[in-house]
């Protein structure tokens, strides 16, 4: 089956379900470690890093890169091999499962991304957290500032702009790249974030087709079918959340991660069941 199965009012009380659900699903927590807190492009690092291998593991990068150059200068890390230090520090890091070419493109791509952002703020003069003024900022305003940043992609510039409205708005309890702007910049605030659209992965595409009952994806995967959904995840959105839309990131990516494993789903312990129309719970 697919969402063109069903009518309006089939897919509006998922919707509805989905909303009443929102506050049982946490908003992602990250490390409380002092070098992020402390140093400008901490965050930066940590938020590059933080794909396709665990999210603790991307933000507890910067503080295993710190104790080995014991500063955080940009001229410092500019001279850094990213990928020969991500290597050895993800020996024995990394995600079950994940291939030996999918491992190297990881840390090709990261490492120059790390290497081409840096070498952004050296030439603007600024860094993540100057990059920012003190005053109240409109959601997509904070978009586009980060688009900006050399590697930084549509998700990831949505990603993090979702993370700056959720502290502003005390959904999260802290966001080392936030609150450092906020400590320099006490007026700095997000706002208008309903005009964001929401992050779209892997993970979102999969548990969005499930519960309209389509449980196995193409011969292109789910990753491959991502530009096929985007539009209507998007859509989806709105008319599940009008006042934020990437509140269904937080649960559709939180249930895609923990419970919806791509063959063996944990669907007798998954929180959003009984509107899954592709759940195996007996």
């Amino acid at each position: 089956m697919s969402i063109k199965k069903y009518s309006f009012s089939e897919i509006h009380r998922k919707a509805e379900r989905l909303r009443e659900l929102w506050r049982k699903f946490p908003a992602t927590a990250l490390p409380k470690d002092g070098v992020l807190y402390e140093y400008d492009f901490a965050p930066l690092i940590g938020t590059i890093c933080d794909e396709q291998i665990n999210s603790s593991d991307a933000w507890s990068f910067p503080r295993w890169l710190y104790d080995r150059l014991r500063t955080f200068d940009l001229t410092s890390l500019l001279s850094v091999n990213y990928r020969k230090m991500l290597r050895e520090y993800l020996k024995t890091r990394w995600p079950k499962g994940m291939k030996k070419d999918q491992r190297n493109k990881y840390l090709l791509k990261t490492s120059r991304t790390i290497k081409g952002a840096l070498t952004f703020f050296k030439e603007e003069g600024k860094t993540p957290i100057t990059l920012f003024e003190n005053r109240s900022y409109k959601a997509l305003e904070v978009y586009f500032t980060l688009r900006r940043i050399s590697g930084i992609g549509p998700k990831k510039a949505s990603m993090v702009t979702r993370d700056f409205i959720y502290r502003s708005l005390g959904i999260l309890r802290e966001h080392p790249w936030y609150d450092q702007i906020k400590t320099k910049m006490p007026a700095f605030k997000v706002i208008e974030g309903n005009l964001l659209d929401m992050p779209i992965d892997v993970h979102v595409v999969k548990v969005f087709n499930r519960i309209f009952g389509r449980f196995r994806p193409s011969n292109k995967g789910w990753y491959g079918e991502l530009s096929d959904h985007i539009q209507d995840i998007l859509a989806f959105s709105k008319l599940t959340f009008q006042d934020l839309p990437v509140k269904l990131d937080q649960i559709l990516w939180y249930v895609g991660h923990t419970y919806c494993n791509e063959w063996k789903p944990n669907c007798g312990k998954c929180p959003i069941s009984e509107i899954c129309d592709s759940s195996m719970k007996q």
